[in-house]
């Protein structure tokens, strides 16, 4: 049961982008695939990653940094370099967005079983419901987060293959994911922790205005190749 709705948002959004977007859903399947080819590869680079040292003894500043590089430059790096391999012939911004969206959404997804089965143990102590709370709590959060960085990083792929290339739309994705982990590194009795929830609307706001620039320069690009 709890696997299962671990991969209840996925399901959700491959039908909506199917049938409501007519999107492929080989392609959808092949952005569900790369998003699983992404977790192994990345997890394994932060395991290896040397601890990074306290900068002057102050551990906040510390796990800022730690945040920012471990979870936000490498996980978004790694991302964008996967979605290279993202189908885009004959893909407006509009498509490839929603496959990048398939594709962190995936990761997500996959990053929800693996805690799932940590933390299944602590759940069974404690009693399931618990952790089922947990991972609904994770599908409002969490997955979306994944969805909407991997979105921006999506933006940035296809503003490169289409010019201008928007570098500041991948950075933008570094700084949310990585501040988001920050503050969601906090136990639930603190505060902080609920500033890891307004990252997230800022990631779906970002998300919208990139995109929005996206398609506007799209528009004018048409428009001038028209008029000439």
């Amino acid at each position: 049961m709890g696997i299962a709705l671990c991969f209840v948002p996925l399901i959700l959004a491959l039908c909506i982008f199917t049938f409501g977007f007519k999107l492929k859903i080989t392609h959808q399947l092949i952005a569900v695939l790369l998003g699983l080819l992404a977790v192994l590869p990345i997890s394994f680079i932060q395991y290896l990653l040397p601890e990074i040292p306290e900068i002057g003894f102050n551990p906040i500043l510390h796990t800022l940094l730690k945040s920012l590089l471990l979870y936000g430059l490498i996980e978004e790096l790694f991302k964008a370099i996967i979605l290279l391999l993202l189908p885009n012939k004959n893909y407006d911004v509009r498509n490839f967005l929603l496959l990048a969206f398939v594709m962190g959404l995936a990761l997500g997804c996959f990053e929800s079983v693996v805690y799932y089965f940590d933390h299944l143990q602590l759940a069974h102590s404690r009693g399931a419901t618990l952790l089922y709370g947990q991972i609904a709590l994770r599908i409002f959060t969490s997955d979306i987060i994944h969805m909407m960085c991997t979105g921006l990083g999506g933006l940035f792929i296809y503003s490169c293959r289409n010019k201008p290339s928007r570098v500041s739309f991948l950075i933008v994705a570094v700084l949310l994911h990585g501040i988001y982990d920050f503050f969601a590194g906090f136990s639930t009795s603190s505060n902080l922790r609920w500033f890891s929830i307004a990252v997230v609307f800022m990631a779906i706001i970002e998300c919208r205005v990139k995109y929005t620039s996206l398609t506007a320069t799209d528009a004018d690009v048409t428009n001038r190749e028209k008029a000439q």
